[in-house]
C-alpha cells in the first residue's frame, strides 16, 4: 500500500510499504481523511524531535471498515469511523485512576514510533479505538473530532461557569475548538489573542472579542475591559515564553491557567506574579474517551460552523508539497485535510 514517509526535516516522500495485519481485536480502516497538525508540520521541520524518521504521521483520522478481526462486535464492514489515536494500557496506575491520556505506557497513533498513523492506504488499530460517525458527515468533517477533542477536554477542566470571564491566548484549531466548547458552556465574555486577522476575524464570528497582540498590548487591554480585574480563567494553546505570559499576566489574583500548548520545552516566567497572586496552573494532555465521544457529537450536530475550520483538501500525492509550504511560512491553514482516498 502506499504510504506517506517522514525521511527527515524537509524530506517526505510516498513510498510503498505492507498492508498491516489485522490481530483479532483490531478493525483494518481504509483511511479517508486525516488531519496535518500542527505538531505534524513541526515535526516535519525537525524543529521538536517528536518525529522520527521512517515513521508514517497522521493522527487526526476517519476512516472505513474494510475488516474486522474475530474477536471484535459492533462494528460493520463499509461503516465509518473516527479514530481515538491514543493507545493506552487500562492497568498502570493513570489508567486506574481514570487518566487514560496519561497512561504510563500511552503511545499515540502516528506520533510515536513504532506505530503507522493515518497518511497510509490502510491503518490497522483496535476496535475500543472507534467512534462511529453519522453516515451523512463527511470523513474530512469526521477527522476533526480528534482537535476537538482536545479542545472539550481543556474546557471540561477549567469548569468555567457562564458568569466568569476567559481568554484564549492562540485562535488556530485548538484555540477555536476551546472557543466553541466554552461558547457551549454558555460563556458569554470570551477574549481570543492572536496576530492573524483571518483566525481573529473567525473568532469573532464565533463570538470571541479579538485581540491582536500586533495591534495593541493583549495584557493591558483585556484589564482595561475589565476593570483591572484581569479574567478569571486563561486557556494558552501555542507553547512558547510569550504566550504564555500573556496568558498568566491576564489571568485575575486566584484565576486559574490552562495550558494546552506544546511547542517549546522551556519557557521563562514570572513566577512571582503566580506565587503573590496564588495563580492556579494545569496542563492537559489530550482527552480521554469521554471527551472524543462528545467530540465525535459535536462535530454531527455542527456540521456548518465545524466545517468553516476546513481550509484546503489534497490528495496523498500532493502532500508532501503542503507540508513543505506550512514548514516554511509560506500558507496558512486552519485545517488542511489529506484524502487518502476517496469514499
Amino acid at each position: 500500500m502506499k504510504a506517506l514517509i517522514y525521511r527527515g526535516p524537509f524530506e517526505m516522500g510516498i513510498e510503498e510499504i505492507d498492508r498491516p495485519r489485522v490481530g483479532a481485536g483490531d478493525v483494518l480502516l481504509r483511511m479517508l481523511a486525516v488531519g496535518i497538525c500542527g505538531s505534524d508540520v513541526h515535526g516535519f521541520a525537525g524543529k521538536t524531535g517528536r518525529r522520527a524518521p521512517g515513521m508514517v504521521m497522521g493522527h487526526e483520522m476517519a476512516g472505513q471498515i474494510v475488516k474486522a478481526g474475530r474477536k471484535v462486535t459492533g462494528f460493520r464492514v463499509g461503516q465509518t469511523v473516527a479514530v481515538q489515536p491514543l493507545l493506552y494500557c487500562g492497568k498502570c496506575e493513570m489508567c486506574q485512576l481514570g487518566q487514560t491520556n496519561v497512561c504510563l505506557r500511552k503511545r499515540v497513533v502516528g506520533v510515536n514510533m513504532g506505530t503507522v498513523g493515518g497518511f497510509a492506504e490502510y491503518l490497522a488499530v483496535p476496535a475500543g479505538n472507534l467512534f462511529p460517525v453519522p453516515a451523512t458527515l463527511p470523513p474530512t468533517l469526521a477527522s476533526l473530532a480528534e482537535p476537538f477533542a482536545v479542545g472539550i477536554s481543556a474546557v471540561r477542566v477549567a469548569a468555567p461557569k457562564a458568569s466568569e470571564t476567559v481568554v484564549i491566548v492562540g485562535a488556530g484549531i485548538i484555540g477555536l475548538t476551546v472557543l466553541l466548547a466554552l461558547r457551549q458552556r454558555r460563556c458569554k465574555r470570551i477574549f481570543i489573542v492572536d496576530q492573524s486577522k483571518q483566525k481573529l476575524a473567525m473568532a469573532k464570528s464565533f463570538g470571541a472579542v479579538p485581540v491582536d497582540f500586533c495591534d495593541e498590548d493583549p495584557v493591558e487591554r483585556i484589564a482595561k475591559e475589565t476593570s483591572g480585574r484581569g479574567v478569571d480563567v486563561s486557556i494558552e494553546a501555542v507553547g512558547i515564553t510569550a504566550s504564555v505570559q500573556t496568558a498568566l499576566l491576564a489571568t485575575k489574583t486566584g484565576g486559574r491557567s490552562i495550558w494546552i500548548g506544546n511547542s517549546a520545552k522551556m519557557i521563562d516566567l514570572d513566577m512571582q506574579d503566580i506565587v503573590v497572586r496564588e495563580k492556579t496552573i494545569r496542563g492537559i494532555y489530550c482527552y480521554d474517551d469521554n471527551d472524543f465521544g462528545r467530540a465525535v457529537r459535536f462535530v454531527g450536530q455542527n456540521r456548518e460552523t465545524v466545517s468553516a475550520l476546513v481550509d484546503q483538501t489534497v490528495s496523498l500525492d500532493e502532500a508532501p508539497a503542503l507540508f513543505t509550504r506550512l514548514a516554511r511560512g509560506e500558507k496558512e491553514c486552519l485545517r488542511a485535510i489529506v484524502m487518502v482516498s476517496r469514499e
